[in-house]
């Protein structure tokens, strides 16, 4: 047997050495990493992050980085305020295209001049990996709108374009720390990604983000019977020479945004244009997008986000007229407060709160069980409006309807006019009836024989103390008032684990008056 033997000098020698080489590879790791996610400062006052991942890696495409879900965030150097977000969806026919192509960051960087965060995605391309005949963009939409659909591979290729990018829009709402405002989220993209982003917008059924707005450069919709009253508004543009998306499909968008009562809505359509001209809306029609998305973004001041749902400054003084006697009287009780004094709501404390904070404490949580039930009603169908504005449209319109009604001396039931709260609790109390009704069909809510007469046994402390009267003579007054308390408890539960994002410095100027 040859006997080795080892130099123990040299052998601590050589462990020193690989120690020492571990080291600076994982340095040199360190450094890479630490550059990696250094952001990009341009002199036009852009800063930009590259290639941050928002999702997992798709399976099967290998080295393919376009298909990769990774993103771009452009941000201005320079910012003060949460920042209203544009989500770019670059196109390529679902088969190519990328993120960081010269014309896609040029127009990003020109939007973040104008007080933007932008989002440039990179998104699984499905007709990439997944060749089939007949599926492409060209051979679906350049004649016209499609009498029998699209090919179904198509179908998939946007349904899957979609998933990602709400995957990105689940990022956003994770990653607020960059200053990015959620309740201020825009959706744009250019040929198959426009097609994405409508998709998204008005077909998906999304919940992650409210979309305040989509701008569709020369994309299309399968369907425009997606589009429902309350939709964002939608900015078209459109060359009328398009051989690859037909401008029949502009058309068709503008149609029904016209039907839906959607006036904020815009379509440009370009005499001897054709597709994807980048270059002339990048240098012609920014400014013009920037006015349109301002517009769209002013319409309603958001304040904050509920369940997924925008707050608007609106709703929640609605909640602060309502509880504002309910606090003047905890003030008065604390403090013996005599009367209702002009800087009463600014200057009153109770332990070292102002009295105006904790009426918006209390509005914030009422809101804030409001929106859980509408989420409830929206996932039924059982609540008409997707905005606040909605609903204040049809106040206005329902009472129009009842005054020209008394004018022609027809008989009207209830108040000539609603005022806000009354029409509130009026809609939203028919829905929840139908809403119970629902949960309990739905088993959310069981009602048991044991619970029935757990209950019977309760009330008849109080309500049905006569040795006569059994369950079997109340069985439905019994089981209301079961239902009831199961569904209070329910909402509590589902209120109290709610997702919140106010922005504090838009909810600390909202007062009783303004």
């Amino acid at each position: 047997m040859e006997m080795k033997y080892i130099d123990e000098k040299q052998s601590h020698r050589s462990g020193y050495l690989v120690v020492l080489w571990s080291v600076l590879l994982l340095c040199t790791c360190i450094v890479y990493t630490t550059f990696a996610q250094q952001a990009e400062t341009g002199g036009n006052g852009v800063q930009v992050h590259r290639n941050i991942r928002y999702g997992e890696k798709p399976k099967g495409i290998g080295q393919d980085t376009t298909s990769d879900r990774t993103l771009d965030l452009y941000l201005p150097e320079r910012r003060q305020r949460k920042l209203p977000v544009v989500v770019f969806v670059h196109g390529g026919g679902f088969a190519g295209g990328d993120k960081g192509s010269r014309s896609t960051q040029t127009f990003c960087e020109k939007l973040v001049s104008h007080g933007f965060a932008v989002i440039s995605i990179n998104y699984y391309l499905t007709l990439k990996h997944e060749k089939t005949a007949g599926a492409n963009c060209t051979a679906n939409m350049s004649k016209g709108l499609p009498k029998n659909g699209f090919h179904p591979k198509l179908q998939e290729a946007v349904r899957n374009a979609s998933h990602d990018t709400q995957l990105a829009l689940q990022w956003i709402k994770e990653h607020t720390t960059y200053g990015l405002d959620p309740s201020a989220v825009v959706l744009c993209g250019g040929s198959a990604g426009a097609m994405t982003v409508l998709y998204t917008a008005y077909a998906s059924n999304q919940h992650v983000l409210p979309i305040r707005a989509v701008v569709n450069l020369w994309g299309g919709l399968e369907n425009s019977a997606y589009i429902q009253k309350g939709a964002a508004p939608l900015l078209t543009y459109h060359g009328d020479q398009d051989k690859l998306i037909h401008v029949d499909y502009a058309y068709d968008l503008d149609k029904k945004m016209k039907e839906t009562g959607n006036t904020l809505s815009e379509t440009h359509v370009f005499e001897g244009k054709g597709h994807a001209i980048y270059n002339f809306i990048t240098a012609n029609k920014t400014e013009e997008i920037v006015g349109f998305l301002k517009k769209a973004l002013a319409e309603t001041q958001h304040i904050g986000v509920i369940q997924g749902i925008n707050i608007t400054k609106e709703e929640l003084q609605r909640e602060m007229r309502k509880h504002r006697a309910e606090v003047y009287r905890l003030v008065m009780q604390k403090n013996g407060t005599k009367k209702l004094v002009g800087a009463f709501w600014q200057t009153s404390l109770v332990e070292g709160e102002r009295a105006l904070d904790i009426l918006r404490k209390k509005a914030v949580r009422s809101l804030t069980v409001i929106k859980v039930q509408e989420k409830m009603l929206v996932e039924r169908n059982l609540w008409p409006y997707t905005n606040y504005q909605e609903f204040l449209t049809d106040l206005k319109n329902t009472n129009d309807k009842r005054e020209n009604a008394v004018k022609d001396n027809q008989v009207v039931y209830g108040p000539v006019t609603f005022d806000e709260q009354t029409f509130f609790d009026y809609r939203f109390t028919n829905a929840l009836i139908q809403l119970k009704h629902k949960l309990v069909a739905e088993q959310i809510i069981t009602v048991t024989q044991r619970n029935l007469e757990d209950k019977f046994k309760e009330l008849q402390q109080t309500v049905y103390k006569k040795e006569k009267e059994t369950l079997k003579d109340f069985t439905r007054q019994v089981t209301e008032a079961y239902v009831e308390e199961a569904y209070a408890a329910l909402v509590a539960e589902r209120a109290d684990q709610a997702e919140t994002d106010f922005d504090m410095a838009q909810l600390s100027q909202v007062t009783l008056n303004n």
